[in-house]
């Protein structure tokens, strides 16, 4: 049977991320699936999520790749940077629980900043690869 372990991994993101100091020194409790309509910076929200399944006699495994974004106004790249930094190790290689399966691994598959073109907002994207497995609990 084919789990999609994407609530999942989203639910225990969004608890480390919220329940870590550094983030909550940069980005407070601003962690965002569906972002306000008029946001305050900085905040972290969810990008693109893809799952891979890998099914077969006994096995319910999954590769997913998951995107994070940090947004900052009017601040410089440092800022950016730094929030980053704290994204990246709240979450690289460290353990994650969720419910119905097991997180494997979690890494980090890329990095990078984009400039807004409003040319005051910057951008962060990290998008990092998670292996699970339904069967392991």
């Amino acid at each position: 049977m084919l789990t999609d372990p994407t609530s999942a991994i989203w639910d225990a993101v969004k608890a480390r991320l919220l329940s870590d100091p550094d983030i909550a020194s940069v980005f407070a409790d601003r962690v965002y699936d569906k972002i306000q309509n008029t946001p305050t910076f900085p905040y972290i929200s969810l990008g693109a999520v893809q799952v891979l399944p890998e099914l077969g006699e006994g096995i319910d495994a999954a590769e997913v790749f998951l995107t994070l974004n940090s947004w900052t106004r009017f601040t410089g790249s440092d800022a950016l940077r730094s929030g980053g930094k704290y994204l990246i190790a709240a979450l690289h290689d460290e353990e994650l629980q969720i419910e119905g399966g097991a997180v494997l691994s979690i890494l980090l598959e890329s990095s990078r900043t984009i400039p807004d073109p409003d040319g005051v907002t910057k951008h962060g994207v990290y998008t990092f690869q998670i292996l699970t497995d339904a069967n392991v609990l």
